[in-house]
This record gives structure tokens, C-alpha cells and sequence, in this order.
């Protein structure tokens, strides 16, 4: 569901400040019951297990780390509570359907989920085989249901013309474009036009890298021109202003451009010579590579409005108020403490 990624998403930036040693901390739980759904009450403990399971699942090399736990409870026991009440309601409608699922389908996922010492890993988590058994068949009868009732529908209602309007659509956001990688010669002081004739005859035999001394020999020589070289720029169409890209468009690269008289800011004339080092075309992305992306990105969407949709009738069916539970947990609610 919704949740589960993006509380694991939340808790991974904490765990990788959290050193993996064992320490002698204690975890306190506040238990308390937190919703009741179809006459199935969800109590803190019931939270804690489900959050242990994807502990162990997820972080195995920060087992022996409280801090961690304690952060990860902390971070993620809101999303996860959110997660057991959707759940719980598409298990009543799992119930509703008749919808069953064979043991030995539950016995294959927590022998492949736990390993060959599935007791001694169960022991380890904190938590008994009944309760890793009904937790596993619950997680196995939702994920049945989500794809049902959720994920087939958002495959079905993404079609190829979907697909197409959002490639025309990602087409205006990542257009064609021109890289231009160029330096500029600009040359101030008195008639800098003429000394700026005078240069581009200089430089045309010679690449920037080596103009070191050619300029300050021409700045000898002409004691009232000041010639500077900048470094090298890259800019895209759409971040050249008119003028440069009017200069460079001209050019082939490892090129010099006739000199350009500009007026500065400082109300001064100014003449600029361009040098292209490259020019490198970038091609608008092809529908074949950006459709796969396309339509896993507009599945996810429908899924989130499927998932939306399906659950808000299974709250509606059941009578659950989720503004009831909002009202009943305040934000500065903290069941869990590190003793």
C-alpha cells in the first residue's frame, strides 16, 4: 500500500546515522487501543508487532540497536496504524467475498521470508509463529486484493493513448536542445572595435589554452586596450541571451567569430570576441525510451486513485470515521519512550 514505502523511505535517512552496535536501552510502549474497525480493535502492541516484522524485514543489521528501533517506531507508527486500518477493512471485504487462501501458501512465504530457523528468527524478533502466521496470511489475503481490486484496475485504465499524451506533454518539458560550450575575448578601453579587428587577426591560428602571451604582447603594444579572456561557459538555447547566441550560431566549433561591438553597463563600448570549443546537439527523448517511465508513472497515479476510491467505499461500507481517529490522536501523542 500507500504507506509502507514512504515510512521506509522516511526511517532510511535516520538509520544511516545510527552505528550498529547493541546497546542496553529499553523501549517503553504506552499501550493503548488506537481504532476499532468492523469489530476488530487495533491496539498500540498490535501496531508495534506489525512494525517489528518490517523492522526485522528491512534493517537486520540494526537489530541490536534501541536507538534505532525507538526511531524508527517514532517515525513510522502513524503511516503504519493508517496501513493496519486500510487493511483491516479489505480483509473484512476479503471475509465478505469468501475469498480464501491455502496453508501451505502462508507456510512458503514465512519459510522464504525467515529462512531455515524460521522459530529461531521469530524468537529473535520478539514475537510467537500464531503471530507471525496471521500476520503473514493478513499481508498475503491484502496483497491479493490490492491487486484485484487496485493494481489490475490501473493497469486496465492506463491505455497506449495515455501513454502518448503524456510523452507529448513530457516533449514540452524536455524539448530538444543545443549545448554551447564557448569563452569570449572582450576588449575595453580606447576604440576597441579597431582593437579588436587587430586581435581576431592574432588569435585565429591559435586555440585559447594558448593565448597567454599573445595577449599581454598585445596589450603591450597597445597600452590603452585592456583584452581579458573568460573561462569557459556552457549554457543551453534557452540560457544564451540573444546577442551571444546570434554570435555563436554563426561559428563552427574550434572557431573564432568576427569582433562584436556591444555597449556595457557602464554605458562604454565594448568589443567581444567568441570562441566555440563545441557545439553538442541533445535530441528530444524517444517514445521507446521514456514510455516504459511514461506509463509506470500513470499506473502509479491510477493506482493512487483507485487505492483512494476502493478504500473510501470500504470506510463508508463499514462505518469507519477517520476524522474520529484524527481527533483522537493529537500530534503530540508519543506512545514510545527510550528508557
Amino acid at each position: 500500500m500507500r504507506y509502507a514505502i514512504s515510512f521506509l523511505l522516511a526511517f532510511s535517512a535516520l538509520s544511516a546515522e545510527v552505528p550498529n552496535f547493541s546497546d542496553n536501552h529499553k523501549i517503553g510502549v504506552q499501550n493503548t487501543i488506537l481504532a476499532k474497525v468492523n469489530g476488530t480493535t487495533i491496539s498500540m502492541m498490535d501496531v508495534k508487532k506489525k512494525m517489528d516484522l518490517a523492522f526485522h524485514h528491512n534493517y537486520p543489521h540494526l537489530a541490536g540497536s534501541s536507538q534505532a528501533r525507538f526511531q524508527f517506531y517514532e517515525t513510522s507508527w502513524r503511516q503504519v496504524l493508517m496501513e493496519m486500518i486500510d487493511h483491516e477493512l479489505m480483509l473484512a471485504d476479503a471475509a465478505d467475498r469468501e475469498i480464501k487462501l491455502a496453508d501451505a501458501e502462508v507456510r512458503e512465504e514465512i519459510e522464504n521470508r525467515f529462512g531455515p530457523n524460521v522459530m529461531q528468527t521469530i524468537d529473535q524478533i520478539g514475537l510467537t509463529y500464531d503471530e507471525v502466521w496471521r500476520l503473514v496470511k493478513n499481508e498475503l489475503i491484502v496483497r491479493r486484493m490490492s491487486w484485484w481490486f487496485i493494481h489490475s484496475k490501473a493497469f486496465t485504465a492506463v491505455t497506449p493513448q495515455d501513454i502518448r499524451q503524456a510523452y507529448r506533454l513530457h516533449l514540452k518539458e524536455h524539448p530538444a536542445y543545443t549545448e554551447w560550450k564557448y569563452r569570449v575575448l572582450t576588449i575595453r578601453g580606447d576604440k576597441p572595435s579597431e582593437a579588436a579587428t587587430q586581435l581576431c587577426q592574432v588569435v585565429q591560428s591559435q586555440s585559447p589554452e594558448s593565448l597567454t602571451d599573445a595577449l599581454k604582447q598585445f596589450e603591450a603594444a597597445h597600452p590603452k586596450v585592456q583584452v581579458s579572456l573568460s573561462n569557459e561557459y556552457s549554457a543551453a538555447d534557452s540560457e544564451l541571451s540573444e546577442s551571444h547566441h546570434s554570435a555563436l550560431s554563426a561559428l563552427q566549433p574550434a572557431s573564432y567569430s568576427q569582433p562584436v561591438t556591444q555597449v556595457s553597463r557602464d554605458k562604454k563600448e565594448v568589443a567581444r570576441i567568441f570562441y566555440l570549443s563545441q557545439k553538442i546537439d541533445h535530441p528530444a527523448p524517444l517514445f521507446e525510451e521514456v514510455s516504459p517511465l511514461l506509463k509506470n508513472e500513470l499506473i502509479q497515479k491510477a493506482s493512487a486513485e483507485v487505492s483512494q476510491n476502493y478504500i473510501g467505499k470500504l470506510r463508508k461500507h463499514y462505518r469507519f470515521d477517520a476524522d474520529h481517529l484524527s481527533e483522537s490522536l493529537p500530534e503530540d501523542f508519543r506512545p514510545f519512550s527510550l528508557e
